[in-house]
């Protein structure tokens, strides 16, 4: 009973904590690059990651995942997007010698190659330039630091406070966000049971170098509620097989008004149960699988996945590799190929030790 109570707890705390205002659509909330999937190895399976994960890259999906770390993790990756866009990720986590639970820190950003400004005057077919301004640059970044007590018998609880940094032009915005996740690992065929709250934190307004601080509207952050699944389908001797699926909620759309028999519903009187079945055609689903081969301590991987409900990415593909460097240390290399509707596909490479 006891497990049962703080498990149901960990879950309320995590799908329902209250927000502020809402965005109207895609586009008009902070930091959209918080969104982008991270890890070449959780994009190869569709980003289904929050009821697997099972290493460090876990601190960007459900850091309740930093349970299953043994010492110490270092992964890097980096993926090249259009436009010039690129985006790194990098997570650290670790056990400490003396101090119990599991730390890790965390870093993302989002560049973007110089582009030229255009003001309200362009002449698209002017071949003297007009409206032509001065190279503009921008991007984002977050430094994160999580912790994750592991209370035995399959269950963790786990959060990270962040500090985030946008940057356009001569516009800045700069704030801090949290993100909490529980991870329940079951005694059926290690399923595994997640959900997690990521970019909870307070709306925020851009601010100008050189002038008063905030102007403007404010926007709200692109927090996402997430629960998900994973289970071991197959483990014999050198083969395995594990499935993966998450059920994404993004905070973004309207509030909508339902007709429940007969009955009209504003969604903004009921929040708690909004997040779970009123949230109209907002919803997102992440499903994948990973194929595991092993010769000693050299193990292989094949990866599938599909992002539904998504404006772009679909079907996702990606393979790794991981080999001994030491006696006790560790090295993967994994890539990840992303399918996108009107843009060109997205490769994902990473690098990680483990030691």
């Amino acid at each position: 009973m006891r497990k049962f109570l703080v498990i149901a707890g960990a879950l309320l705390l995590t799908l329902s904590i209250p927000q502020g205002g809402y965005a109207g659509g895609p586009g008009t909330y902070l930091a959209a690059s918080f969104e982008v999937a991270a890890g070449p190895r959780q994009a190869g399976f569709g980003g289904a990651f929050t009821g697997f994960a099972d290493d460090a890259m876990c601190v960007f999906y459900n850091p309740a995942g930093l349970k299953f770390i043994g010492g110490s993790e270092v992964h890097l990756t980096t993926s090249s997007w259009a436009a010039g866009i690129s985006y790194q990720h990098l997570a650290y986590g670790f056990r400490h010698s003396y101090l119990p639970g599991i730390f890790a820190f965390s870093w993302a950003v989002m560049q973007m190659s110089p582009y030229h400004e255009l003001t309200e005057y362009f002449d698209p077919d002017s071949e003297f330039g007009i409206g032509i301004g001065d190279a503009v640059d921008a991007g984002d970044m977050q430094f994160g630091g999580s912790y994750c007590w592991d209370f035995g018998d399959g269950l963790s609880v786990a959060g990270t406070l962040k500090w985030y940094h946008l940057g356009m032009a001569q516009a800045f915005c700069e704030g801090v966000a949290v993100d909490l996740g529980v991870l329940w690992e079951t005694r059926l065929r290690n399923l595994r049971l997640g959900a997690s709250a990521m970019n909870l934190g307070p709306n925020n307004k851009w601010n100008r170098t050189g002038e008063s601080p905030g102007y403007g509207e404010e926007f709200p952050l692109p927090t996402s509620y997430r629960v998900g699944a994973s289970i071991r389908l197959f483990d014999v001797v050198r083969h395995r097989v594990v499935v993966a699926a998450d059920y994404v909620i993004p905070r973004e759309g309207r509030w909508e008004t339902f007709n429940v028999f007969d009955i009209e519903i504003d969604t903004r009187d009921f929040p708690y149960i909004t997040w779970a079945y009123l949230y109209k055609n907002r919803h997102r689903m992440n499903i994948g699988t990973e194929y595991t081969f092993n010769r000693g301590r050299v193990f292989m991987f094949g990866r599938v996945g599909y992002r539904a409900g998504y404006d772009e990415e679909g079907l996702t593909l990606g393979a790794g590799l991981l080999f001994p460097t030491s006696e006790e240390a560790d090295a993967r290399i994994d890539y990840a190929w992303m399918q996108m509707t009107n843009l060109s596909a997205v490769h994902k490479v990473s690098v990680a030790f483990m030691f």
